[in-house]
C-alpha cells in the first residue's frame, strides 16, 4: 500500500504492538510490550518499525544485526513480522520486509535469516514468493 507510512516503533505504540504480537500467537500485554520496546530501543543493533495507515498501526517488523561463525560479515535476524488480520493481502507485509531488508543492508548485513513456525503455511508461501529459501529446521528448548 503506497499510502502506508513506516516509522520506528515507540513505547506509545505499546497497545497496538501488543494487539499485533497477540495476533501473531504470542499473547502480550500493553505493559509487557512497553518494557520490551524500551529495552530494545537501547540496543543499536536492534530495530522495530511499525506500518501506519490513516494514523492506525497495521503492521510491525523487527530485526537485529549479528555476527556468525559460518559466514563472513554480519547478518540480520528477523524477530517478527505481522500485519493486522484485517489488512493482510494488501502489500503491507511486503513493504515492511523490504524496509527491514534495507535497514539491514545499510548497516552492512549480507543476509537476512528468519524462523517461521511449521504451522504458518501462508507465511512460508509469502517468504518464498519474496525470494527466501527454506534452509533447515529450528529447534528450541525452554530453559
Amino acid at each position: 500500500m503506497s499510502d502506508t507510512t513506516i516509522r520506528e516503533a515507540r513505547p506509545s505504540d505499546s497497545a497496538d504492538v501488543a494487539r499485533l504480537i497477540t495476533q501473531l500467537g504470542y499473547p502480550s500485554s500493553e505493559n509487557e510490550i512497553a518494557q520490551r520496546l524500551t529495552a530494545l530501543s537501547r540496543l543499536p543493533e536492534h530495530a522495530t518499525f511499525v506500518a501506519e495507515l490513516d494514523g492506525r498501526v497495521v503492521g510491525l517488523v523487527g530485526a537485529y544485526m549479528d555476527y556468525a561463525l559460518e559466514i563472513n560479515g554480519s547478518y540480520g535476524r528477523l524477530m517478527g513480522l505481522v500485519v493486522d488480520e484485517s489488512f493482510r493481502g494488501r502489500g503491507v507485509g511486503k513493504r515492511l520486509l523490504e524496509w527491514i531488508e534495507g535497514w539491514l543492508r545499510d548497516r552492512g548485513a549480507t543476509r537476512l535469516t528468519l524462523t517461521s513456525g511449521k504451522q504458518r503455511t501462508e507465511a512460508h508461501k509469502f517468504y518464498r514468493r519474496l525470494g527466501y529459501d527454506e534452509t533447515g529446521l529450528r529447534f528450541a528448548k525452554h530453559l
